[in-house]
């Protein structure tokens, strides 16, 4: 069962002045990856008048511990993805590699950096989409559990409140 006290901290944190908008980021990435057991969890923001584009605000990888920002996802290289995260607003793909709507990402995204599943929800405020929050897992497919969907959803919906919080 995963710990849903650690997002309402966060979001607290947030109340009480002491998380600004990055380290509220990072710290919920964070929280993603060990509460879901992935290997990788990022955040990215819808950019563009069309929203064509994801731009990652952050990224942490368990396995080196490092932050990743700044890389940008755009609609004409990726556009079975976009389509389904506007559709479906949900994406599990256990083999990412396969899945129809991230396979586009197999040869220069997926395998250079051995990531072999991911769990995809979206964020949005006020029903506006406005990014996506993912999770990646490397070296090997992984099932993913409705309780990690759910969890990834409330982390998503964290985000959504918190951003009604920043300036």
């Amino acid at each position: 069962m995963h710990d849903a006290s650690l997002l309402l901290n966060l979001f607290k944190l947030i109340g009480e002045g002491k998380l600004d908008r990055y380290k509220f980021m990072q710290m919920l990435a964070r929280a993603l990856v060990q509460e879901i057991a992935a290997s990788r969890a990022g955040i990215w923001f819808y950019q563009g008048a069309l929203q064509d584009s994801l731009v990652c605000e952050t990224l942490y990888d368990a396995g080196d511990g490092q932050w990743t920002s700044g890389m940008v996802l755009h609609e004409d290289d990726f556009q079975p993805y976009f389509e389904s995260m506007r559709e479906g607003r949900i994406l599990v793909a256990p083999n990412a590699r396969q899945h129809p709507a991230t396979a586009c990402f197999s040869e220069g995204y997926l395998e250079p950096l051995n990531i072999y599943s991911r769990l995809d929800v979206v964020i949005d405020v006020a029903g506006s989409l406005v990014g996506v929050l993912s999770c990646e897992q490397t070296a090997h497919e992984h099932d993913w559990t409705q309780q990690d969907l759910q969890y990834l959803q409330q982390g998503a919906a964290t985000i959504g409140l918190a951003l009604k919080k920043f300036p």
